[in-house]
């Protein structure tokens, strides 16, 4: 038996690399069941996108469990009791085993810390490193985002009533006041620092699946990767079928998912001071369109409303290039759903330099457009809208290499390291 346990995740959220994970345990061990721990709504959403994605993962069963999303002490001993009877049930079970789909420093901890109990100590755990591995990295690339003009402190006194001043110090000593309240749970969460859990009481029982082969090679300038058994695995998604060429007579540009708002506003700012005269649209095919909305070319189908992934496929059928921007201060340890998005509905990219994209986006290989700079990625983005019919050619390329590479990073070629990662 697989056993499986989301301990974080709740609703939509990770619902699509879950999913892909699901189906990786099931071509990595095709004759054992699987059993999911998960929360209800999780549950829920799991099953919608296993049915939506037409996967054949049979042989599943999905138990409920509860758990607290907030950095309180509270939380911290529900961890710790949820993961005692979950192993005292995986032992119970005729296992040694645990699949965990994903953790956070606190976790594993609890997890580290029960394995010091002798009737814990056999048990081994596969986990898959998500955000918090980012904070592994201890430098800071510069950030290609930039403070935006605003008044000064005195001019912002100046506009003020006497009241709304007075309010306003009110509302800042009461925050301080509340700081200070809140200290002790800071210096609590403080403790579990992602690189000091990782090597806590180190046993080659733990081992880690990272989203991307250059999330290793990154991690590797911070780690010393040999005390830890690390695989990688680019982040399982089921591809959709491959949608049509668009026939558009303008350009159509698309953020697909969460995207990055304050940088869409700068590269929008850019592109407006261009003196462009030629149609385009820019559609946010997610939630957040704030700061966006005096933009006429940038539209939002369903703005602060979740759509559902077939609403998301719906918006994305006439797009010729998904907008990915995030610079290199994002995704070195970690991988960025939206480029598997691309891949998944055979758009080609626009993103700026990105350890993460550039793995996936090789000059051997090309599937869109890179830039190093916001004012290149405007003037790439002009250049698009003015002369749309001679790109065509171009993302014929992009989309024929988008194919081939769908083949490379498809799941069931990583299904042999999944099944690697989870055999002693």
């Amino acid at each position: 038996m697989i056993i499986v346990c989301e301990p974080q995740c709740k609703g939509f959220s990770h619902e699509k690399v879950n999913s892909g994970f699901l189906y990786g345990l099931r071509l990595a061990f095709p004759e054992e069941k699987i059993l999911v721990y998960a929360d209800p709504s999780h549950i829920l959403a799991l099953n919608a996108i296993l049915l939506h994605d037409e996967i054949p993962v049979d042989n599943i069963e999905f138990v409920s469990i509860e758990f607290l999303l907030n950095d309180s002490f509270k939380a911290f001993f529900v961890y710790r009791k949820l993961f005692e009877k979950l192993l005292t049930n995986v032992i119970s079970e005729g296992e040694d085993r645990l699949f965990m789909l994903s953790f956070s420093p606190k976790i594993l901890y609890v997890l580290k810390k029960l394995k010091q109990k002798q009737q814990f100590s056999k048990l081994k755990f596969t986990s898959i490193l998500h955000g918090d591995f980012e904070n592994v990295a201890n430098d800071a690339p510069p950030s290609l985002l930039q403070s935006l003009p605003g008044s000064s402190t005195l001019d912002k006194i100046k506009q003020k009533t006497i009241s709304e001043i007075f309010k306003r110090v009110l509302e800042l000593a009461f925050n301080k006041l509340a700081g200070l309240k809140n200290f002790p749970v800071k210096w609590f969460n403080a403790f579990f620092e992602t690189k000091k859990m990782l090597q806590l009481f180190p046993s080659s029982d733990f081992r880690y699946i990272a989203l991307s082969p250059h999330a290793l090679m990154n991690a590797a300038k911070y780690l010393d990767l040999e005390i830890f058994r690390m695989y990688a695995v680019v982040l399982p998604t089921v591809f959709a079928k491959p949608l049509p060429k668009p026939e558009n007579s303008f350009v159509k540009f698309a953020v697909f998912g969460y995207g990055n708002a304050l940088m869409l506003k700068q590269v929008a700012q850019r592109l407006s001071q261009k003196g462009i005269n030629k149609p385009y649209e820019i559609r946010i095919i997610g939630m957040d369109n704030s700061g966006l909305e005096s933009f006429p070319n940038i539209t939002c189908p369903s703005p602060g409303k979740q759509l559902t992934r077939s609403e998301m496929e719906k918006f994305a059928v006439d797009i010729d290039m998904f907008l990915i921007l995030y610079d290199q201060t994002r995704y070195r340890l970690t991988c960025s759903g939206s480029i598997l998005e691309s891949l998944s509905y055979m758009k080609p990219v626009l993103h700026f330099e990105n350890d993460c994209i550039n793995y996936f986006n090789r000059e051997e290989n090309p599937i869109g457009i890179c830039c190093s700079s916001i004012d290149e990625y405007a003037d790439k983005m002009k250049d698009i809208i003015e002369n749309y019919s001679a790109y065509s050619a171009k993302f014929d390329l992009f989309r024929e290499n988008i194919s081939q590479l769908r083949d490379k990073v498809s799941i069931k070629n990583w299904a042999g390291t999944i099944h690697d990662s989870f055999t002693w």
